[in-house]
């Protein structure tokens, strides 16, 4: 019989492989949802987002990193709250404005995580933007960056490949 880490790390691995199928190429016809992170317009497909929420009352957890603001409780379920910007290495988001919202991952996931966003910019379709010739990010949660009719930049996240990456689900200082 094998131990419960290995147990565990077979379930990593199968739902890592589950996860890698998802095309993180987002189909023109996969509505998504703009919102910004600091100064910067970003979309996320719809299909990776669980629910989109007035910023609830945040239970600081000590010891985590600055970027991790602690756990939420949406519906009787926890939720560890990143605030993005920081994560990528801004200035934090500041205050919590009513024009704050956060950004559940979807169930499919397995990872009770939100972010917290500056404020939502609407529902889109990938059709209303063309690719960057210059769409390459080192980030691997950053799955392109696209451009409006107005020459806005957007980057694309992809939060199935930011939960799995070790620097966000490492949140111990």
């Amino acid at each position: 019989m094998r131990s419960k880490p290995g147990i565990m790390l077979d379930y990593q691995l199968a739902l890592n492989a589950q996860i890698d199928k998802i095309n993180p190429n987002q189909p023109a016809t996969i509505p998504v949802l703009g919102f910004l992170i600091g100064n910067d317009r970003w979309l996320v497909g719809m299909n990776e987002i669980g629910e989109v929420l007035p910023v609830p009352k945040i239970t600081p957890v000590f010891l985590t990193r600055s970027w991790f603001l602690g756990m939420i409780n949406v519906h009787g379920n926890p939720y560890g709250l990143c605030d993005l910007t920081q994560f990528i290495g801004d200035a934090p988001t500041t205050g919590h404005s009513i024009k704050n919202r956060v950004i559940l991952a979807t169930s499919r996931l397995h990872a009770n995580c939100a972010i917290l966003t500056g404020g939502m910019l609407g529902i889109r379709s990938m059709a209303e933007f063309t690719l960057s010739p210059d769409s390459d990010d080192p980030r691997p949660f950053v799955t392109g960056i696209y451009h409006d009719r107005q020459g806005r930049s957007w980057r694309v996240l992809n939060l199935a490949r930011l939960v799995r990456l070790q620097a966000f689900y490492q949140i111990a200082r």
